[in-house]
């Protein structure tokens, strides 16, 4: 059964990916069972492999998902930036004077700050503690999305 799941995926991001090059598609995402999602730009020319029963995606040489089949929940292509961004800012994380700052979080987690067209153009590491700064007022003007394993918080610069 799992070879047949393990084509039929194969088969899929293959038909998938020649599809996008044919219609006006611009983003890969991938969601996990974790409740994880990942969004990676088409622009950034990302390598999808499924060998051994898992599921990576790589841009310039960088692992921006790597996961067991069973694992990967969902995946599509999207023409425009998804916009199932949670405000989640709560007592655990918050918004003051250009920083995003996270608390209680996992430790050694990665929190990455995207712009609005999925580019990546920061990331920073949870600390020990389970807390991290995340500077963005030294970033142009514009809408930023800060995105951890649990949560995404769309952040407009001013």
């Amino acid at each position: 059964m799992r070879k047949l799941s393990y084509s039929i995926l194969t088969l899929l991001l293959s038909f998938l990916s020649v599809n996008t090059m044919a219609s006006n598609v611009d983003y890969l995402v991938v969601d996990l069972t974790d409740g994880s999602q990942t969004v990676v730009a088409l622009a950034d020319q990302p390598t999808i492999t499924s060998q051994g029963g898992e599921l990576k995606v790589m841009v310039a040489g960088e692992t921006k998902v790597s996961a067991a089949l069973g694992d990967v929940k969902m995946y599509s292509f999207s023409a425009d930036m998804p916009s199932s961004i949670k405000n989640i800012i709560s007592e655990s994380s918050r918004l003051e004077q250009g920083h995003v700052y996270f608390a209680k979080a996992q430790a050694g987690e990665t929190v990455a700050v995207y712009k609005s067209n999925g580019h990546l153009v920061k990331q920073v590491r949870i600390s020990d503690d389970g807390s991290a700064d995340i500077d963005l007022s030294t970033l142009p003007k514009g809408l930023y999305i800060v995105k951890s394993k649990k949560s995404s918080i769309k952040v407009i610069n001013k």
